[in-house]
């Protein structure tokens, strides 16, 4: 299995992970297995740099690209940590992200052109500079939310509005404790406000604020729950 396809199914399997409200099991098994594993985080790193747009000239790309590609094939993952991944990324299935640059470390036998294709590609995305756009950018580190998915997190991040974005990473950083708490408070006060709309409004659409308040307290508490109910609070 050619690493890009590892990178992808790793990264897609946290993204999933945090929406399905698993992401503090999936993130110990992470840790345990691969974060410890100083290939694997080498491999991780090989990639991310290779996928960066750094500003560099065309002759120090390429020699950046030669050191990592040295670099990546200095290492090589056992047998054991593979077997975890496929196992432990069954359920992902994803389009993998980075095939360019599985085209210029591997190679294609029967293709041998697109690992120079891929190379060129590559030197122009590091020949670009990062445009950081204010608006996409959360105000706290990314690694907050997922420190090997980086890349990952941050494009499902960018999806979300600024203040939306500020909250996920809130909710992310809290303990389970401290979770409860805050979905009680943002709970109440929620129903507090619909309480206020039903009062005021007219027959078709207290039926429907009812059933929103009804559907909110039998919300069962996760950090997913947690991110639409306070979507819905901002919007009352």
């Amino acid at each position: 299995m050619r690493f890009g396809v590892i990178k992808t199914l790793v990264e897609s399997k946290l993204v999933e992970s945090f929406k399905k409200n698993n992401l503090k099991e999936d993130m110990r098994l992470l840790n345990t297995k691969l974060l410890k594993n100083k290939d694997f985080c080498k491999m991780m790193s090989v990639y991310d740099n290779l996928n960066e747009n750094k500003g560099l000239d065309k002759e120090s790309a390429n020699y950046l690209i030669d050191d990592l590609v040295k670099e990546f094939n200095s290492v090589k993952l056992n047998e054991n940590t593979i077997k975890f991944i496929k196992s432990w990324t069954s359920d992902v299935v994803k389009e993998n992200k980075y095939s360019k640059i599985d085209d210029l470390i591997y190679g294609d036998t029967i293709k041998p052109e697109k690992k120079s294709i891929a190379r060129k590609e590559i030197v122009e995305s590091l020949n670009k500079i990062s445009v950081i756009k204010e608006n996409k950018t959360p105000k706290v580190p990314i690694s907050t939310l997922l420190k090997v998915a980086n890349n990952t997190a941050k494009k499902y991040l960018e999806t979300l509005t600024e203040s939306d974005r500020q909250k996920v990473l809130d909710v992310i950083s809290v303990d389970d404790k401290t979770l409860k708490v805050k979905f009680e408070e943002l709970k109440e006060n929620t129903i507090s406000k619909l309480d206020n709309l039903i009062n005021e409004s007219d027959e078709e659409l207290n039926k429907r604020l009812t059933e929103t308040k009804d559907r909110i307290q039998k919300t069962i508490i996760s950090k997913d729950e947690y991110v639409k109910l306070w979507k819905l609070n901002q919007n009352i």
